[in-house]
């Protein structure tokens, strides 16, 4: 009877199995580190693009402030500018309102009415004068109620008096007093006096 040793062809079959379970188990780890460099690499690339977009934003971001800034700087040259203008135009107001201020008075002022004194003082104007009758003070109050110069028209007292053979009327009345009124006030309160000239 022929006997036959198997032992070395196993010994080989499972040196060769054992082989092979060994280059899979390095390619496993092999194809591992691959995947884990590539997830890496993915993820580095995606932090580096959004770094370099938090980055855009913010140079954007301090562009905004940077136009934020100016503007604001130009509402405050304007505002600055505007409340020059406004001076340098009360100022002129003031140089050629009281020549106008007087002129109104002349062509309001009825023609039995004389004023002997006026004094100004803080926006305010006093008139004393006399005229021949009530009547006439009375009309040259309306007229000064209808000029944009005058405001807040008020009679302080009134005096009957008596001289030269004539009866005639002592009063005071105060006002309050526009240099420069509004051209839309103007117009608005200006078209009724011909109408208190016209019964003069």
């Amino acid at each position: 009877m022929i006997r036959i040793n198997l032992l070395p062809v196993r010994v080989s079959k499972k040196k060769t199995l054992g082989k092979q379970q060994l280059i899979l188990f390095a390619l496993v780890i092999v194809a591992g580190f691959v995947g884990n460099f590539l997830w890496a690499s993915s993820r580095a690339g995606e932090l580096s693009t959004r770094e370099a977009k938090v980055k855009s934003l913010k140079g954007e971001l301090a562009q905004l402030d940077r136009i934020i800034g100016e503007v604001k700087n130009i509402k405050d040259q304007q505002a600055a500018l505007r409340e020059k203008l406004d001076i340098l135009q009360q100022l002129k107001a003031n140089r050629s309102g009281p020549v106008r201020v007087l002129d109104a008075l002349a062509s309001v002022t009825p023609k039995r009415l004389w004023l002997t004194k006026m004094e100004e003082k803080g926006g305010s104007v006093t008139y004393t004068g006399s005229a021949a009758t009530i009547d006439d003070v009375s009309e040259f109050m309306t007229a000064l109620k209808q000029d944009p110069h005058f405001g807040g028209v008020e009679l302080g007292k009134t005096t009957a008096m008596t001289g030269g053979g004539h009866d005639y009327v002592d009063f005071t009345l105060t006002a309050s007093l526009t240099y420069a009124p509004k051209p839309a006030a103007a117009g608005a309160q200006a078209g009724p006096a011909p109408a208190a000239a016209q019964g003069r």
